[in-house]
């Protein structure tokens, strides 16, 4: 199963907006319309989408593998395809190399330089595999909360963009003072809260010096 694999570090999110608990239908329906559709095979830069939970290509939102009890299991596709400079570079020099040696010339006009590493991007993009990889979410539909299984910033806004946009709903970023200021609001123990002050864990010199 994808989700849930690897390292499990997440970002939590609480979500909110005009239906912030939406049916099951209405979950599926939505993971459907913006399930992953691939990479143009001459396109650069990212793409992503929802994919099912099994696997990287698992397109089938079948209700009994996306909920789990009260959780909503999917996943985050993003798919990269970026032609390294140096390649390009290298790729481009060999092309205008060859096309003096055609031409018997010593050098090409800025605009046959320009068209040519054009089409040497668009050759070697459309010879590049992306990079594949998927990121697992856990919907806790009933307590409004969603874990994304990373960290990294540039996936974590990808997923907020895709989910806001998808669902129709809000998500706002849980950090761990946050959760403790919930935590403490819920208990009543606010005033405790604010007169917290961090743990010293060292010894003085004086207790060092006394072993």
């Amino acid at each position: 199963m994808l989700v849930g694999r690897g390292a499990l570090s997440f970002k939590t999110f609480e979500v909110s907006g005009k239906n912030p608990t939406p049916s099951h239908e209405r979950l599926l329906e939505r993971l459907e319309q913006f399930a992953f559709a691939g990479i143009d095979a001459q396109e650069e830069g990212a793409v992503h989408g929802w994919v099912a939970p099994d696997h990287l290509f698992d397109g089938d939102f079948a209700s009994p593998k996306v909920f789990r009890g009260q959780y909503a299991l999917f996943a985050l596709r993003i798919d990269t395809k970026k032609v390294p400079g140096p390649v390009l570079a290298a790729h481009t020099a060999l092309a205008i190399a060859a096309a003096c040696e055609a031409d018997g010339v010593e050098k090409l006009p800025a605009k046959q330089k320009r068209d040519l590493k054009r089409e040497v991007k668009r050759q070697l993009l459309a010879e590049t595999p992306p990079v594949q990889r998927a990121y697992g979410v856990f919907w806790n539909v009933r307590a409004r909360k969603v874990f994304l299984q990373s960290t990294s910033k540039a996936v974590v806004e990808a997923f907020r963009a895709l989910f806001e946009r998808a669902f129709e709903l809000n998500l706002e970023p849980h950090s761990p003072g946050m959760r403790a200021a919930q935590f403490a609001r819920e208990r009543g123990l606010t005033q405790a809260l604010r007169e917290a002050r961090p743990l010293a864990l060292y010894t003085s010199d004086r207790a060092l010096a006394a072993v």
